[in-house]
């Protein structure tokens, strides 16, 4: 399968476990950003359909990057609450969608839906440290 339109590599899916995962990719869509992979025989789990680990791997990666994006601050995970809907076919297009809740100074709560084949296959709630930036550094602090 190809990349669907209008969708670009993210710019750090070569490296560590998102390179093992990955590539991932993303788009604008509107005032959303749209995130996706193409499924493969990495992603299965020995029931032969995708494994909730790739899935809550990516869940976490689209919603750091949401979060980047948003507000231009890095963060870390904190929480990631996932619930596995249905089963998604291992070759299958997944493509996943957050919503940012709120944005606090230090925090970051989101939604996130994630799809295979149009149905929807996890749905999770997140909460994010939110790093401010330390001018004086450069580098971000609590």
């Amino acid at each position: 399968m190809t990349t669907p339109d209008g969708f670009a590599p993210m710019a750090f899916s070569k490296d560590g476990l998102i390179g093992l995962l990955g590539p991932y990719y993303w788009r604008q869509d509107g005032d959303r950003l749209v995130y996706g992979f193409q499924s493969d025989a990495r992603h299965g789990n020995p029931n032969g359909v995708i494994h909730g680990g790739a899935l809550t791997a990516f869940a976490d990666t689209l919603t750091g990057h949401l979060i980047e994006h948003a507000c231009g601050r890095k963060c870390a995970t904190i929480a990631l609450d996932s619930r596995f809907m249905a089963a998604g076919k291992v070759g299958a297009w997944v493509e996943g969608r957050a919503r940012l809740r709120k944005l606090t100074r230090s925090l970051a709560f989101l939604d996130v839906d994630i799809e295979a084949g149009g149905e929807l296959i996890m749905a999770a709630q997140c909460v994010y440290r939110v790093f401010t930036l330390d001018a004086e550094h450069g580098r971000g602090g609590a």
